[in-house]
């Protein structure tokens, strides 16, 4: 062990070998990812457009997003593989990347992904499961197919603004800056401002995809688009590395997909309809002409009223949402 990398325990939660071990992982995290009740999602009347043609030209602008030196997926694929075929390569990927769309299906080394458990904090138990967090490994292949869906999927991806998460000049810095703002008008003021912080255990693991793509078609997202990102979760599939053992693959059949170009996008639509919700409350802090009672970063949520009581409705509200959606608040 040194102080650049941490060698991997021998044993976790008691369980001895690598094999073992990534047993282990592969049934918490299979647990963890199969534990919101859903069922499949059929797309029907699909129809076919020139929509569904991938240029060359958006795989292109795709490849060119991806940063170099990072690991590949189990197909072993790297980005720069890419970026110096590409020339010979990207007429033959829009090919196979509209046959995909057009047919609304995918080869399996897409679908999988290899989650890789790292030591969240290296002063603690390394014997824990919960001192780990899992990093996602897929297919250099699959980045740039969904940097092609996110181009066609940005019109209808747009959220509430009062959520800071992920979005271009917008951060937490800008997010804390604003709290601050609505703060100080009412101290100004001397008046009492009452807030709940709330954090939602696990939301990205948790999203139901049936409701999540319900969304999505209410929002006009073209029936295509939504009958392959059905599929594409409906059919992947993890394996857990550890050391360098694989465990047997498992689906998954909640939550947006480990480290997804789309994933945080997806899951602001997600939790968007949360936002409405507490907008259409009449209790919040009011500035200028507009009243303010909630913001948002991703899962992280901060809710306000003058008043106990509003704050108690603006509760009912995350609760409700949370019972509704599948949400659990920390």
């Amino acid at each position: 062990m040194n102080n650049r990398k941490t060698s991997l325990p021998s044993n976790i939660e008691g369980v001895c070998g690598a094999d073992n071990i990534a047993d282990l992982w592969r049934k918490h995290y299979s647990d963890l990812l199969n534990s919101v009740k859903s069922h499949a999602v059929s797309i029907d009347n699909v129809d076919l457009t020139d929509t569904m043609v991938i240029r060359a030209s958006e795989i292109q602008d795709a490849i060119s997003k991806i940063k170099e030196g990072k690991a590949c997926g189990l197909d072993d694929i790297s980005v720069e593989h890419l970026k110096y075929s590409s020339f010979k390569l990207l007429p033959l990927l829009a090919m196979c990347f509209t046959g995909f769309l057009t047919h609304g299906v995918l080869p399996d080394s897409i679908l999988s992904v290899v989650l890789i458990p790292v030591i969240k904090d290296k002063t603690a138990s390394l014997n824990s499961l919960l001192n780990y967090r899992p990093i996602a490994l897929s297919s250099n292949i699959s980045k740039i197919l969904e940097y092609v869906l996110l181009t066609r999927l940005e019109v209808h991806l747009l959220t509430s603004e009062n959520q800071f998460g992920f979005k271009k000049s917008l951060g937490t810095d800008m997010c804390i800056y604003a709290l601050q703002e609505i703060v100080g008008k009412y101290l100004h003021l001397n008046t009492s401002v009452f807030f709940c912080f709330i954090d939602a255990t696990k939301a990205f693991d948790r999203v139901n995809h049936l409701k999540l793509f319900q969304k999505l078609i209410n929002r006009g997202v073209p029936k295509y688009l939504v009958r392959f990102l059905a599929f594409w979760y409906a059919n992947q599939t993890m394996v857990v590395k550890w050391g360098n053992v694989l465990s047997e693959p498992f689906y998954v059949s909640n939550g947006v997909q480990q480290g997804g170009i789309l994933s945080p996008f997806l899951f602001n639509v997600y939790i968007h309809d949360l936002s409405t919700n507490l907008n259409l409350c009449k209790t919040g802090c009011v500035v200028g002409c507009q009243t303010f009672n909630h913001l948002m970063y991703a899962d992280d949520l901060v809710i306000f009223s003058p008043y106990s009581a509003g704050l108690q409705t603006l509760l009912k509200v995350c609760s409700d949402y949370g019972r509704d959606f599948d949400i659990n608040y920390n």
